[in-house]
């Protein structure tokens, strides 16, 4: 049998259809994402969550959930800040910033698992350089020492609570102007740059062990100038050889624009795991993933896969 990554799939609604608990049954499926369809209320969502592990106990259940604009949950859940809020603070007194945002990591991830939800998309890592309205206010500072601090303090406040981290967008999508669900960006600076700049929150959570990174649908040519972060086994190998990273490496949602110019579903999965992506998320196209799950009957995850898996469940249980 051929061997490949996983898949973290979406649902359609607030209850688990019969069609859709094949899909969790499936070998390569190692995970649920939710979004703000599948949620009517706390009760419902314990449910919904209780159900998905019922079907499929090494199951993965996540959501986005960073607090701002994106927070799929409201009623019921603390409202988060947009943690761009931090930024004022930080300036004023950064010990007083990074305690603030060691508490919201921590309200964030034990509010998920109270629910049943094992973890966010977050910490954010992109640097607000102030002409990306999609970042903007997620990101946490526009100057990235700020940014390494205060994700490095979010993120031991997620471990606090007992949940597993995901930076993202590596290596960072806060300078191009382009919003990746919609089309595709091309940042031009050099890898110098880069490093001295948007990879140093990236750098600091590596060093502390966080579990998973998300590249960005974004082209840097400092690198690699025909493929996205997504599918450049280029930057991936910088990731693990350079940067050594050992957790697992997630696809940003393989529906967005940014992606579209890869081709169908299956040839987008398998220009993901080709370039080194252990995880892709197949999040809003039902279509697509009854494709991917239907054509993959003859695959397996690869061992370094279901190791990474093992060892974010793992830290899920710590």
């Amino acid at each position: 049998m051929q061997k490949t990554g996983g898949l973290i799939i979406g649902l359609q609604g607030t209850t688990v259809t019969t069609q859709e608990r094949a899909w969790l049954m499936h070998p390569l499926v190692v995970g649920v994402i939710l979004f703000t369809r599948n949620y009517e209320s706390l009760e419902q969502l314990i449910l919904l969550t209780a159900k998905i592990k019922m079907i499929n106990p090494k199951l993965m259940i996540s959501v986005d959930h960073e607090g701002g604009r994106v927070q799929r949950f409201r009623e019921g859940f603390s409202r988060l800040p947009p943690m761009g809020s931090l930024k004022e603070l930080y300036a004023q007194n950064m010990h007083s910033a990074l305690m603030q945002a060691e508490h919201y990591g921590y309200v964030m991830a034990s509010e998920l698992k109270q629910v049943g939800v094992d973890f966010s998309y977050a910490p954010v890592c992109d640097i607000d350089y102030g002409h990306n309205t999609v970042i903007g206010d997620r990101a946490f500072n526009s100057e990235p020492d700020a940014v390494a601090a205060l994700v490095m303090a979010f993120y031991q406040g997620i471990r606090r609570a007992g949940s597993i981290g995901v930076a993202k967008h590596f290596p960072g999508h806060g300078y191009v102007s382009v919003d990746t669900h919609l089309g595709i960006g091309i940042d031009e600076r050099s890898l110098d740059e880069i490093e001295r700049t948007d990879l140093l929150p990236f750098i600091t959570l590596i060093d502390a062990g966080i579990e998973g990174v998300m590249p960005a649908h974004i082209i840097y040519t400092a690198m690699d100038d025909a493929h996205t972060a997504v599918t450049s086994r280029t930057w991936l190998t910088y990731l693990r050889e350079v940067l050594h990273f050992e957790g697992a490496i997630i696809s940003d949602d393989l529906d967005m624009k940014g992606a579209a110019h890869l081709g169908s579903a299956i040839e987008k999965a398998q220009a993901c795991f080709d370039a080194g992506i252990d995880i892709i998320l197949c999040c809003n196209d039902f279509a697509a993933i009854e494709d991917l799950l239907s054509l993959t009957t003859e695959r397996v995850l690869s061992e370094d896969v279901r190791f990474r898996c093992e060892v974010m469940r793992a830290h899920l249980q710590d």
